[in-house]
């Protein structure tokens, strides 16, 4: 994981959540997961919750050119400029519409960047920087269909996650149950969160500012 960004999207929904503080939910969001933040903010959120969205998104190793796809290396830093400007806009409006959809419930909304190669990696080390306790993650296929094929994202954080955070699966907008219990879907919400560690949280949130952490996924 190279950089993390976060950000702040929502005067309106902000300025709803007047009260007292609720307990924090990280969504974690690709190109098509709105049926995983309207889970999540149907079932998980409390009063004075806000919504932290998390999107894992590859870092640039190339560049299309009418001559080819070159590297980024062989490129300047002003030929990188407008390639770059380019994904920050699609990545943007990509998260727009997450945006949009807290903002229609009134729930104060954050944005966090993280550029990687490995998404479920990439989530499972940002747990303990940022004293998450509560995530919620999607996937589109149920466990028992991925037997063959290995853990899916999801799968892969629920079991490698610290014991202090509690991490719920979507499926087709529905809680996707332990195997163990071999019930397959249901649209229950999670239980609240054991004990967390002490690591100090930084209230400036800008959108786009990088705020970087340092660490290599094997």
């Amino acid at each position: 994981m190279e950089i993390v960004e976060v950000g702040d999207d929502s005067e309106s929904a902000t300025s709803s959540r007047d009260g007292g503080a609720g307990k924090d939910v990280y969504v974690s969001v690709g190109k098509d997961d709105l049926d995983v933040l309207r889970w999540a903010l149907d079932h998980a959120l409390g009063p004075g919750s806000c919504v932290y969205l998390i999107h894992v998104f590859p870092p640039i190793h190339y560049i299309p050119t009418p001559v080819g796809r070159l590297s980024r290396n062989q490129l300047s830093q002003e030929q990188l400029r407008p390639y770059i400007q380019e994904e920050n806009a699609r990545r943007q409006k990509l998260l727009q519409k997450y945006i949009n959809l807290c903002s229609q419930a009134k729930v104060a909304v954050d944005t966090i960047l993280i550029e990687s190669d490995f998404t479920a990696k990439a989530i499972l080390e940002l747990i303990p920087v940022l004293n998450i306790t509560s995530l919620v993650m999607g996937t589109k296929r149920l466990p028992s269909r991925r037997l063959r094929k290995g853990l899916g994202k999801g799968e892969f954080v629920k079991k490698n996650a610290l014991d202090f955070c509690e991490i719920v699966i979507v499926c087709d907008g529905k809680k996707v149950v332990d195997m163990q219990q071999r019930s397959g879907l249901e649209p229950s919400s999670p239980a609240s969160s054991s004990r967390r560690p002490e690591i100090e949280r930084h209230p400036e949130r800008n959108f786009f500012e990088c705020v970087c952490f340092s660490g290599k996924f094997n």
